[in-house]
């Protein structure tokens, strides 16, 4: 293991040197969900070149009876993570017991429906003791899966996003609101945006969702991708124009068919799983890390991403981390090579606030398959500015229409080696066979 290690902190080392050099300014950010680890989680991120930590400020921890607070545990880990240069995304969620207007599912409580007014309360406390530290607040996890919130789109509008965004501002007029965060799992998602975006757009600054899938992997390729959840959905069509499947809307298509295309998006939850020692799996890891951040630089809508996460624990079956936590390691941790690719991204990339330029950021800017200087052929020095011209994905801010009918307002994906996602029209009678006996992708 020490032999993927090894090189991975060295790259790491090198990226980080470079932030002597004057600044770029950043339009694109990246960060980590930490979940509550100060110890671990916050350090990784600053390692693997994150700028803002995802928390989970937990209701039912913060405030386990009713008008009790503790915020001891979230006192040291904003504190903690702010003192090493990270900004925060606090996720509001999770109802205490007390709180609860009834167990839909006869387990646990903490994805129960809360009583009307609570919520709110709760919220309005927790931007009033950070507001000078927090300035982005995500209003619930994942609400359209049930693990999380057993309430309808309706409840979740009413109850949560829409109290608890009046709560935030009020608080905190400077504050942002980060919703709905969707999970692009299953055929509801899209319910869920139509639903907040139609009711509660007004409410979110900043739209946010969780994308969970691969990249097209040759053109033609009709597999579920991540442009299809995240911008421009698969219609699958017989020879004859007959639908045999659609997906449901993706989120940026969401966002323009109900009048939040302006809004800035965050994807704050993505990631490929990868065991720590498994080079195979690691490498594939880095290559889709590489991807998004690729994706994220054609997209000026897209403003930040938060990868899911910072780090694993080798006693748990979870195996998202940029890192995997030992304590007989020199800092406590072992990190993966996809740390190593966002260091140096942002490390070099100006978008992303780095202080060189494309030919020596680690990415493959213009789709051609080929990554910085001497390898690519755009590239005379590792200081030549640009790789080349990127294909024309981004449409930047539209105007509002219907994303279902309307190319050019869903322009199509590309996964940074060139490949397409492809339009709908094209697929195969062989690739729509095949995608007909799919079944739902799971990741957790």
């Amino acid at each position: 293991m020490k032999g993927y290690d090894a090189p991975v902190r060295r790259a790491v080392f090198f990226s980080l040197l470079l932030l002597s050099a004057p600044a770029a300014a950043a339009t694109h950010d990246v960060g980590y969900n930490v979940h509550q680890s100060l110890d671990t989680g916050v350090p990784v991120s600053a390692a693997c070149g994150g700028s803002i930590v995802r928390i989970d400020l937990n209701w039912f921890q913060a405030e386990p009876k009713e008008g009790m607070h503790d915020w001891t545990l979230f006192d040291n880990l904003i504190d903690g993570a702010r003192a090493r240069g990270q900004r925060v995304l606090a996720v509001l969620s999770y109802t205490p017991a007390w709180a609860s207007a009834g167990n839909k599912d006869g387990k646990r409580a903490d994805n129960d429906v809360p009583r009307p007014g609570f919520y709110e309360k709760f919220v309005r406390a927790a931007v009033e003791r950070y507001r000078d530290r927090v300035e982005h607040f995500e209003l619930w996890n994942e609400p359209n899966l049930e693990e999380f919130f057993e309430g309808t789109p309706q409840q979740y509008v009413d109850l949560i996003l829409k109290p608890g965004a009046d709560a935030v501002h009020a608080a905190c007029p400077s504050c942002k609101t980060i919703a709905p965060d969707v999970a692009t799992v299953g055929d509801q998602y899209a319910l869920w945006m139509k639903t907040t975006l139609e009711l509660a757009k007004d409410k979110i600054d900043i739209v946010s969702g969780h994308v969970y899938a691969g990249f097209p992997k040759y053109p033609g390729d009709t597999a579920p991708n991540f442009f299809a959840k995240l911008e421009s959905h698969r219609i699958l069509r017989l020879p004859d124009g007959t639908v045999v499947y659609e997906d449901p809307l993706s989120l940026r298509e969401s966002m323009i068919k109900y009048g939040a295309a302006n809004k800035p998006f965050w994807l704050t939850e993505t990631g490929e799983k990868a065991k720590y020692g498994d080079a195979a799996a690691m490498d594939k890891q880095a290559v889709y890390t590489r991807k998004v951040l690729e994706s994220m630089l054609t997209r000026s809508w897209w403003h930040t991403t938060i990868f899911y996460e910072a780090f694993d624990e080798p006693v748990m079956p979870y195996d998202w981390g940029f890192a995997l936590r030992d304590p007989a390691a020199p800092d406590g941790y072992r990190l993966k090579p996809a740390c190593a690719v966002v260091a140096k991204a942002v490390a070099r990339q100006p978008l992303f606030g780095g202080k060189g330029a494309d030919c020596d950021d680690g990415l493959d800017n213009e789709g051609d398959g080929k990554i910085d200087f001497p390898a690519d052929d755009d590239c005379s020095a590792a200081t030549t500015v640009s790789e080349g011209a990127p294909p024309p994905i981004d449409s930047g801010t539209v105007e509002e229409s219907d994303a279902a009918t309307n190319p050019a307002a869903a322009p199509e994906g590309d996964g940074g080696c060139g490949c397409r996602a492809p339009r709908t029209s094209e697929t195969s009678w062989g690739a729509l066979v095949l995608l007909l006996g799919l079944a739902r992708r799971s990741r957790r």
